[in-house]
Formats: C-alpha cells, structure tokens, sequence
C-alpha cells in the first residue's frame, strides 16, 4: 500500500500544478513535483533508514503518476473534433 502514495502524489500534483501554468513552466513544475513527491515519500514512510535507494523507486512511481494523469487529462481536454459535411461536394443551384 505504500508504494501507492508516491504514485498518487506525483498524479495529484501534476494535475493541479501542470495544466494551470504555461508551456515553458510547466516541465519545471512537473520535475518539481516528481521531486517533491518522491521525496516526501521516502521521508515519510522510514524508507531511507534502510537505503536512499528507495528514493529512485518513489521517484520513478511518482513520475508514472505524473505521466498517466497527464495522458489521461490530455486525452480528457482535447475536444474532438466533430464530423462536418465536406462543404465543397453540394451543388450550388
């Protein structure tokens, strides 16, 4: 179950954070908030005790987290595009 939080940290941040801010913004945003995440995971749970290893384990789930909320709302807030009659085929009278 501990292994979730990183994921859900990354996703919930980049969410907030990631789609409000411009284009040249939002990479260092995102990269903050993978960093965050991961680390407050780490922190959080006890895992550095044992090995700082687990950082780069939390790092990964939170950017897996970052990565599929961004394809998710992409794919979300992109208004598809609606089927038009190809308006050169009528014949004008």
């Amino acid at each position: 179950m501990e292994e979730f939080i990183p994921f859900i940290l990354g996703a919930s941040l980049g969410a907030v954070f990631g789609f409000r801010t411009k284009r040249y913004y939002r990479t260092v945003i995102n990269a903050a908030c993978v960093l965050l995440s991961g680390i407050a995971a780490t922190v959080l749970s006890g895992e550095y005790h044992a090995s700082w290893m687990y950082l780069l384990l939390d790092l990964g789930e939170a950017s897996l987290g970052l990565v599929i909320t961004l394809a998710v709302a992409a794919r979300l807030l992109v208004p598809s595009t609606a089927v038009r009659p190809n308006a050169g085929s009528e014949t004008k009278p």
